[in-house]
């Protein structure tokens, strides 16, 4: 090869090179990569789980009205656990769990001046091991300084924390209030985790207020369901960084595997709203949710209220559930619930907190969130019953970077 020949490649590769390495250089300054972590131990008194994600059989007690549930996972007696089942899957009792520890990944990246992607990734303890998912992720297009589009499966924005309820370091208790915000069937189906459709959403000032509305539409996706033409619309308000209200509905209709297809077809709708704030150190938040999906034993409603004080790096919160489900149906086809909660945290650092929590969970009617009723085996019932009253410890290591 001759020397200018050398020469010329030589120039080429160099330019290749830096072109790379300033291509790098750029996608570094549009990615943003923030996480959270969250340990956390949760143990009550009582052998039968509470608020878990177990599957659920059905028994044809009585093919006219709803029929009985027939739970597998329900732990009896000093049992604690039916065919295998552990905490991880069944739930939080006497046994104790880890069941929401967690770890979570924010990538975000700006692709141009309209379009960035936004991602959250989620790391689980399931049955057989931690297990990756994507939470949610979506494309953003911001139409101007007002109003934007967002496609792809995005955070349902129903309930005052439920877009970040997976990052425990950014609120006071060790979980979002169960009786509002839960995933098991049993409680009231307020909101999801994430929704696949679109976004539109404007945000806007008007002297100390921030408002935003967004209008959506698409479909939750679930194991053995879905919601589908689904349209929602939220609209929030804060004043002064201080004091927010939120209000939502939404609506859709309900497909479940062919056991409840007394469910078919039937509309799902949720109306909610919410106030919360921090005012000269003290702390509130209050809930309340009306749902309907179609059957009277399904017509729920529930709320709460939080309230506390910060010292210094300490917060004291003091939390009241409750959850009525069932209108105009006998007393054992309702499921009525309370908790009652004290959480102290301690911010140690600026970005980690560590959290005790002491809750006394009320079962009025029904089995409320545990994993309880009739538990069909070879044609024998065992009624599964927890206590009246039962007692929750929890505590937590949070934080974010």
């Amino acid at each position: 090869m001759s020397a200018t020949k050398k020469i010329l490649l030589s120039a080429a590769i160099s330019g290749v090179l830096i072109s790379q390495s300033a291509s790098a250089a750029n996608w570094t300054e549009r990615l943003t990569i923030r996480g959270f972590a969250s340990a956390v131990y949760q143990q009550t008194d009582e052998s039968v789980f509470f608020n878990g994600d177990c599957d659920r059989t059905i028994g044809q007690t009585d093919p006219i009205n709803f029929p009985m549930v027939a739970d597998r996972c329900a732990g009896a007696g000093d049992i604690g656990t039916v065919n295998g089942v552990v905490p991880d899957s069944g739930g939080i009792n006497k046994d104790g769990s880890f069941r929401r520890t967690r770890i979570g990944l924010n990538i975000n990246a700006n692709v141009n001046e309209m379009a960035t992607v936004q991602t959250q990734f989620l790391v689980l303890e399931e049955e057989d091991g931690y297990k990756m998912h994507l939470d949610w992720g979506f494309i953003n297009l911001a139409l101007d300084d007002e109003n934007t589009i967002r496609a792809g499966k995005i955070k349902m924005p129903v309930g005052l924390v439920n877009e970040y309820q997976s990052v425990g370091f950014a609120f006071p208790w060790i979980e979002a209030p169960q009786l509002f915000y839960t995933q098991d069937f049993n409680g009231p189906n307020v909101t999801r985790e994430s929704y696949r459709g679109l976004s539109y959403l404007w945000q806007g000032y008007t002297g100390d207020w921030a408002l935003s509305s967004d209008l959506y539409w698409g479909q939750i996706a679930l194991e053995g369901m879905s919601l589908n033409k689904m349209l929602g619309y939220t609209f929030k308000a804060e004043w002064d960084e201080s004091v927010y209200v939120q209000l939502s509905t939404y609506s859709g209709k309900m497909i479940y595997e062919p056991r409840m297809d007394l469910m078919l077809n039937k509309t799902h709708r949720v109306k909610t709203i919410g106030i919360g704030g921090d005012l000269d150190s003290f702390l509130f938040y209050g809930e309340w949710a009306n749902v309907t999906m179609g059957m009277d034993m399904q017509e729920s409603t529930t709320w709460y209220v939080s309230g506390g004080y910060q010292f210094d790096d300490y917060t004291l919160l003091f939390t009241h559930q409750n959850m009525d489900k069932g209108v105009n149906v006998p007393d054992a086809m309702k499921n009525a619930q309370t908790i009652d909660s004290i959480t102290l945290r301690y911010d140690f650092a600026y970005n980690t907190a560590v959290k005790f929590e002491l809750s006394q969970i009320n079962t009025d009617l029904g089995y409320g969130l545990f994993a309880a009723g009739t538990w069909v085996d070879t044609g024998n019932g065992v009624d599964i019953q927890p206590s009246d009253s039962v007692n929750m410890f929890g505590m937590a290591l949070e934080l974010s970077f």
